[in-house]
C-alpha cells in the first residue's frame, strides 16, 4: 500500500491536506488556507520529506481552505499543479467560487462570508483535467488515478489508489463542527455542497470501485462501512 500522510492545517483534523508516498516521487493533495505553506513544509520535513521528493500538487476543488497556499508551494516545491477545468477560475483568481458555497445548515452562513472575503495569491495550473477525464499517477510511481467526482463543487476531484485508499476531501466529513473534534466515526455533510444529487452519484461511483478507506478534508479517515451508511442515510 502507498502510505498516505495526513497534514493538519488546523488542529484535530479540522482542515487537512495529504501526502501520498510514491516509489519515484510523492504527491501533495491540497494546500490548505492562505499562509499555510510554512506549516505544511514543516510537517513534511518532520516526516523526512524533502521539497525535491515531491513531483505533483493536486488541488481537489476551488474553495480557499483547500487551494489557499498553492502559489507559494508551487514556487517552493517547483512542481506542476493539477486542477479540474470547472474549478480553475478559483485558483486563477485566488477567490472561492461563490456559486458553490451553498450552506448545508444555517450555522455555516458566517463561515461562508469569511471564505468569500478571503483571498489567496492567484496561481496558474499546469495540468487541467476536462470532463470525466481520469489522470494516471504512475509517472510518479503511484498506482492510482485522479477522478472527477463533482457535487461539492463542479470540478471536485478525488484521488483513488489501486490498493483501495481514496482521498475524497469534501464529499463528506466526520466528527463534529468542522470535523475531527471527537465522535470521529460520525459522518455528516461538510459545511457546503454545490449539488447533493451529484455528491451521491460521485459516492456511488467511488463505492463501486475496490475502495475501503476514505480520507477527508474535514475529519479523520473513515471506513467503507461508515461511508455506505452516510450515503444511505443522508441523501
Amino acid at each position: 500500500m502507498h502510505p498516505i500522510i495526513q497534514l493538519s492545517i488546523l488542529p484535530l483534523g479540522m482542515i487537512n491536506c495529504f501526502l501520498i508516498k510514491g516509489d519515484k516521487k510523492h504527491i501533495l493533495v491540497d494546500t490548505g488556507l492562505p499562509n499555510s505553506e510554512g506549516k505544511i513544509l514543516r510537517q513534511l520535513a518532520a516526516h523526512g520529506i524533502r521539497p525535491e521528493d515531491i513531483g505533483l500538487l493536486v488541488i481537489t476543488h476551488g474553495h480557499i481552505d483547500h487551494f489557499g497556499s498553492t502559489f507559494q508551494l508551487k514556487q517552493a516545491l517547483n512542481v506542476p499543479v493539477l486542477i479540474h477545468e470547472l474549478d480553475r477560475a478559483a485558483l486563477e483568481t485566488g477567490q472561492s467560487q461563490v456559486s458553490t458555497l451553498k450552506p448545508n445548515r444555517q450555522c455555516w452562513h458566517l463561515l461562508r462570508q469569511r471564505l468569500l472575503h478571503s483571498r489567496a495569491q492567484p496561481c496558474q495550473p499546469d495540468i487541467v483535467l476536462q470532463g470525466s477525464e481520469a489522470f494516471s499517477l504512475r509517472k510518479w510511481g503511484i498506482q492510482g488515478q485522479v477522478l472527477h467526482t463533482p457535487g461539492h463543487t463542479p470540478g471536485s476531484l478525488s484521488v483513488v489508489l489501486d490498493d483501495g485508499q481514496a482521498i475524497i476531501m469534501d464529499l463528506a466529513s466526520s466528527g463534529i463542527l468542522l470535523g475531527g473534534i471527537a465522535w470521529h466515526s460520525h459522518m455528516k455533510h461538510p459545511p457546503f455542497h454545490d449539488s447533493l444529487p451529484q455528491v451521491k452519484a460521485s459516492l456511488d461511483a467511488l463505492l463501486a470501485l475496490n475502495t475501503h478507506t476514505f480520507y477527508l478534508g474535514h475529519g479523520n479517515p473513515v471506513s467503507r462501512k461508515s461511508l455506505l451508511s452516510y450515503r444511505d442515510n443522508h441523501f
